[in-house]
C-alpha cells in the first residue's frame, strides 16, 4: 500500500495544478471571454436575438478545486433571457431534462398582434427563429449564439490567437496564450430555471423531440464541494485518482478506465461517499484506497446512482437542491447498460484493480523522468479526455 508520505508527494509534486498558474489562467480566460460576450452583444439583432446576460456562470473543476495537472480547460454557462418572453421549465417524459415554454409577457401581446397584421412578407422574430410550438429549441439556439460568437472572434482584436474547435454541441473556444500552451474554454448557452439550477442547449440525441433542455448540477456541485478546503484529504483522494485515470494511457495505451470512465463518474463516487460516511477519519492513504474501493464497488454492482436524481440526501439539502430534483426526478444509473458499455465497464474494472494493488509502483511511474507533466499537459494538443460524459448522446430514463 502507498502510505500519505508517498501519496502527499505525489501529489504535491505532480497532481495538483500549480495555483498561482491556475489563477493566471483563469483571469486572462474570463478577460478574453468577457471581450468575446462584449463582442457578440454588439452584433445582436435588437428585440429579436435573446439577450445575453453579463455575468458567466463558473463551473468545473478549475472552480470545484479539482483541476489537476493537465490540458488548462474551462467552462461557463452564458445565460440567456428575453425582455419580450419568460421561459418557463415544463417536465418531459426523460428524467434529467426540460422542455422550456416561451410565454410572450401580456404587455407585449398586442403589440405582436398588430406587428402581425403589419407584416405582409416572411420576418425574423424571436419565435420564428427560435421557437417551435412555443418552445424553445436548443439546437437553433446554440447555432445562433456560436454563429454570433464565431463572428465575434473575427472582428476580436485580441493579442492571442483564438479559434472554435468541435462541432454541435461540444464547441470549444482555444485561447492560445503562448507557444504550446492553450486553454480550452466550453461556452454553453444556458436558461435559469431556478436559484442555481440551469437547463443548457445540449441535446438528447436518442430522443426525437428537439426541445429537450439538459439539466445543469455544477453549481449545486461546487457549492458542494467548496465547504471542503483545498487541503482536505478527500478533495485530494479524487484529485489523485482524476490524475491517475487522465493520465493512465502513459501506461496502458488501451487504458479502459482512462477512456470508459469520465471523471464525473469519479467526482459522483466521491460525494455519494462523503455523504455515507461524512466522518471518515483524516488520511491521505486511507480515503483515497476508500474512494477506489467504493468506485470498484459500484463498477461490480454496475450501479453509480446520479447524486442529485431522486436523492434527497444532506449534502443536496445543504446545498438548497430543489425537491423537484432530489424527490421529484427517478434515479439515474450512470452504470447502467443503456449508458455504459458493459463490457467496457469490466475492463475499466480491472484496470483499476491492477492500479489499486500496485499503487506505489504506478505512482513512481507517473514520478519519472517521463512521467511529470508539469503545468501543460504532455498530450498533443486538442487531445483532452472529457471531464464530464456527454450525457447527450445516452439515453436517458424515462419517469
Amino acid at each position: 500500500m502507498a502510505s500519505s508520505i508517498e501519496l502527499e508527494r505525489f501529489y504535491s509534486k505532480e497532481v495538483e495544478f500549480p495555483p498561482p498558474l491556475l489563477a493566471s489562467h483563469i483571469k486572462t480566460a474570463e478577460r478574453e471571454v468577457h471581450t468575446l460576450l462584449a463582442g457578440m452583444r454588439s452584433n445582436q439583432r435588437e428585440n429579436i436575438d435573446p439577450l445575453i446576460q453579463y455575468d458567466i456562470v463558473r463551473t468545473g473543476s478549475s472552480y470545484e478545486g479539482l483541476k489537476v495537472n493537465g490540458d488548462m480547460e474551462l467552462d461557463f454557462m452564458i445565460v440567456l433571457s428575453h425582455p419580450e418572453f419568460k421561459f418557463i421549465p415544463m417536465t418531459s417524459h426523460y428524467s434529467g431534462y426540460r422542455k422550456i415554454k416561451a410565454e410572450r409577457h401580456s404587455r407585449f401581446t398586442l403589440q405582436a398582434v398588430i406587428t402581425s397584421w403589419k407584416s405582409s412578407s416572411p420576418f425574423h422574430s424571436f419565435v420564428n427563429d427560435f421557437t417551435s410550438n412555443g418552445y424553445l429549441i436548443p439546437s437553433k439556439i446554440y447555432q445562433w449564439f456560436q454563429s454570433l460568437a464565431d463572428r465575434a472572434v473575427k472582428e476580436n482584436k485580441s493579442k492571442f490567437f483564438t479559434k472554435f474547435v468541435g462541432n454541435y454541441p461540444a464547441r470549444t473556444l482555444i485561447l492560445n496564450i503562448s507557444p504550446g500552451v492553450d486553454i480550452c474554454v466550453d461556452l454553453v448557452p444556458a436558461i435559469t430555471i431556478d436559484r442555481d439550477l440551469f437547463v443548457v442547449a445540449k441535446p438528447l440525441k436518442t430522443s426525437p423531440d428537439p426541445d429537450l433542455w439538459r439539466l445543469s448540477f455544477s453549481v449545486f456541485e461546487k457549492t458542494i464541494l467548496s465547504r471542503f478546503p483545498s487541503s482536505s484529504c478527500h478533495l485530494k483522494a479524487l484529485k489523485i485518482l482524476k490524475y491517475l485515470r487522465e493520465h493512465d494511457t502513459r501506461l496502458e495505451k488501451t487504458s479502459q478506465f482512462a477512456s470508459g470512465i469520465y471523471s464525473y463518474h469519479l467526482k459522483t463516487a466521491s460525494l455519494h461517499l462523503l455523504a455515507q460516511m461524512p466522518n471518515t477519519p483524516e488520511g491521505l492513504d486511507v480515503c483515497l484506497y476508500q474512494l477506489m474501493d467504493f468506485v470498484l464497488e459500484c463498477m461490480q454492482r454496475r450501479e453509480l446512482n446520479h447524486f442529485f436524481m431522486g436523492n434527497p440526501s444532506s449534502l443536496a439539502m445543504d446545498a438548497q437542491v430543489p425537491n423537484s430534483i432530489t424527490h421529484g426526478e427517478c434515479h439515474l444509473n450512470l452504470f447502467d447498460g443503456t449508458f455504459m458499455n458493459q463490457t467496457t465497464l469490466s475492463q475499466a474494472r480491472e484496470r483499476l484493480v491492477r492500479i489499486k494493488c500496485s499503487l506505489p509502483a504506478v505512482i513512481q511511474q507517473h514520478s519519472g523522468p517521463d512521467g511529470a507533466l508539469g503545468a501543460v499537459s504532455a498530450l498533443p494538443r486538442g487531445r483532452w479526455l472529457p471531464e464530464t460524459p456527454d450525457v447527450a448522446q445516452l439515453p436517458a430514463l424515462t419517469n
